[in-house]
């Protein structure tokens, strides 16, 4: 299974309700199979909510290829399909605290080229968050 893939619209439940604050009505990502809205995910990277302890799977970083991973399910801006990506969980913690470090940020990017995706359609590699180089802008505040 390759560690960054299109997921089919028919596989993805429309709406669900967040996992964490039960808010509805709209198009959330999931992690681990379990929907997190906008304000629930912000929380985490800030580590201002309960920390997110998911099971990893047998899968490759489609940063930097270790093994062992959890899915993120997010959906290109102004898109229907999903992109599916599996990251350890120290990439996972940096895409959703917006401060991937530039190699990860990179290899992201020629991945999502390879689909005929660019950063910019993904909200958590937006151009607000990232340079052109992959260096962080706006990283969410260290938590210890």
């Amino acid at each position: 299974m390759d560690g960054l893939r299109i997921t089919p619209t028919s596989t993805i439940p429309s709406l669900h309700e967040c996992s964490r604050c039960a808010a509805a009505g709209q198009r959330c990502d999931r992690i681990a199979a379990k929907t997190y809205c906008p304000s629930c995910q912000e929380l985490l990277a800030l580590g201002e909510a309960a920390p997110l302890i998911e099971r990893t799977t047998k899968h490759r970083c489609a940063a930097c290829q270790q093994v062992g991973t959890v899915s993120l399910l997010t959906f290109p801006l102004q898109q229907q399909q999903g992109i599916e990506i599996d990251l350890c969980p120290a990439h996972l913690r940096s895409l959703l605290g917006r401060r991937l470090g530039p190699k990860a940020f990179l290899q992201l990017r020629r991945r999502l080229q390879a689909l005929g995706l660019e950063t910019e359609e993904l909200f958590l590699l937006h151009g607000a968050f990232y340079d052109s180089n992959g260096r962080a802008l706006q990283p969410a505040l260290e938590t210890e």
